[in-house]
């Protein structure tokens, strides 16, 4: 079956969906990715950059074309001046080794005979580097050994796999059954032993390749929120892995987790791009559509400040295409729908955004707005209050509309949802650092009637769950009447448990994204931390 599957999706890969199960193979085979993009126009046409085991260094382009035939006339026109150019000139990238290289045109289609001849002309040449082609029968073969070394032998349920990979491409990712497999993989239940360095570093291979796989018919389509939610999904159980089995320096995993970024940096960029192409945020049946047009302007928000985070962090976009995402979250064209409490996952890193980006009043005044609409909405006997973070909106929908849920699922009918809120406390605490005693003092009493919900965690990798295996629910009911130094004393310290591991400390970029698939993992503590990395000293 494996076999069967493999051979399916190379021959109905693109190039954008082939990639990054490309580069985790060259990783398991022990070459060294420097370089992996396929959303910015390199130098010499090439795609990825690699130190081979023996330490030279080769370049690799890749062309997409499944069951097709690379023609000489495609060749003369589109590949050949860029082989060309990479023959003759070592690419300059930083690490990249000195002296002649290896050239590759890589496709998972099939060459003609005259490009083949073409390509030894070339090699013939006075050229300093040569060039190999790799075609379909190579990519397979490649699969099939890697599937015996990298394929999650681990699984349980093959269903699952298959279920992944003929899902719907223009739906949302299943979270719950490729969460399920992560954990799996890796071993991320508390009756799993601790696995050894090598084993971690292959079920860390074997998850990053299982995750381009099952992504790839999503890539197709285009469908970049799922695609982005399946890298964040691996990204994070990566970490969780590491941190579950005594790899405190992410070294077992740090090969796969870099790559795995790469991979959901790129989906963000391509993102941003198919935005920036489009005259309006509306998809399909435009009488349809508005049912969940404000969820989806809302997905965009959290997704797009997070891509805006991370390209200050470590710039991607080009210099035009930066300050239009900038100029975008600045006046979104659009604002997203109160659906639920989830959308406050979205909007907290935008309204963090915003306040080291506008030195206006505006920030303070959205998370005002935001934290005013929860807390007022959440009242005890309310007819409107917002579903909390476990539900997302593909459930509250089917609330409104009275569409029956799936048996895996539970009702949202059954749900005590007034007078009860999972990200009011989290909101008031950054009224508290933008000083807004006046508000704060005019929402308390109503903030006072709310129940305050988290789960405390009893490990820090549980963090990094979809579904923590153990843990405590802890409600918390604020008297009537509190000393503003000790509210803001909380709102810049507050209880360190340590719940969020420090690798997604460092990175608030990925932190946020993990809120994005998972908004009930969103809580005034790991709020605290990625704002005090965004925005270091405010409120103090």
């Amino acid at each position: 079956m494996i076999e069967k599957l493999l051979e399916n999706w190379l021959d109905r890969a693109s190039e954008r969906s082939y990639q990054a199960v490309f580069v985790q193979m060259l990783a398991a085979d022990g070459y060294t990715v420097l370089h992996s993009t396929r959303h910015c126009l390199l130098e010499y046409g090439k795609d990825i950059l690699a130190i081979a085991p023996d330490g030279v260094g080769c370049a690799f382009q890749l062309k997409g074309d499944p069951g097709g035939r690379m023609k000489i006339s495609e060749f003369r026109k589109d590949i050949q001046p860029q082989l060309t150019q990479l023959m003759a000139q070592s690419p300059s990238y930083p690490g990249f080794p000195t002296g002649a290289h290896r050239a590759y045109l890589v496709s998972n289609g099939q060459f003609e005979e005259e490009v083949q001849v073409a390509v030894r002309e070339m090699n013939n040449g006075p050229y300093p580097s040569k060039t190999l082609l790799w075609s379909r029968g190579h990519l397979f073969d490649m699969c099939k050994i890697h599937a015996s070394a990298l394929w999650p032998s681990e699984l349980r349920d093959n269903r699952a796999l298959l279920e992944l990979y003929m899902a719907d491409p223009r739906e949302p990712l299943e979270v719950d059954i490729l969460s399920g497999m992560m954990e799996s993989i890796l071993k991320l239940s508390a009756d799993n032993d601790c696995m050894k360095q090598t084993e971690l570093a292959r079920a860390a291979s074997s998850a990053a390749w299982l995750t381009g796989i099952v992504t790839a018919i999503h890539a197709e389509k285009e469908n970049h929120h799922a695609v982005i939610s399946a890298w964040t999904l691996c990204c994070v159980s990566l970490i969780a892995a590491s941190e579950k089995h005594g790899d405190a320096s992410v070294s077992a995993v740090g090969e796969s987790l870099k790559l795995a970024q790469k991979a959901l940096i790129d989906a963000l960029a391509a993102l941003w791009s198919d935005v920036t192409k489009k005259d309006h945020l509306v998809e399909g049946d435009a009488f349809t559509d508005p049912e969940i047009f404000g969820w989806r302007v809302g997905v965009l928000f959290g997704l797009l400040s997070c891509l805006s985070i991370v390209d200050e962090e470590m710039p991607i976009l080009d210099a035009a295409s930066r300050n239009a995402l900038r100029s975008w979250l600045k006046q979104p064209p659009r604002q997203p729908e109160l659906w639920g409490e989830a959308v406050v996952a979205h909007l907290i890193p935008w309204v963090t955004w915003l306040r080291r980006n506008d030195p206006t009043l505006r920030p303070d005044a959205e998370i005002s707005e935001l934290a005013t609409a929860v807390i007022v909405a959440n009242q005890p006997n309310s007819t409107i209050a917002l579903a909390n973070p476990y539900y997302d909106f593909d459930a509250v929908l089917r609330h409104r509309l009275g569409m029956p849920l799936s048996a895996k699922r539970r009702s949202l009918a059954r749900e005590a949802i007034a007078g009860n809120s999972y990200t009011a406390e989290a909101l008031l605490h950054l009224l508290v650092r933008a000083n807004m005693k006046g508000k704060c003092k005019s929402l308390w009493a109503r903030f006072t009637k709310l129940s305050h919900h988290r789960l405390v965690l009893d490990k820090s990798w549980h963090y990094c769950l979809v579904q923590a295996p153990t843990g405590s629910n802890e409600t918390k009911i604020y008297p009537s009447s509190y000393q503003w130094s000790r509210l803001k004393c909380e709102a810049l310290n507050g209880i360190c448990r340590g719940e969020v591991p420090s690798v997604l400390q460092r990175s608030p970029w990925l932190l946020a994204l993990w809120w994005q698939v998972a908004p009930h993992r969103m809580n005034s503590e790991a709020v605290r931390v990625f704002v005090d990395e965004i925005l270091p000293g405010w409120g103090t």
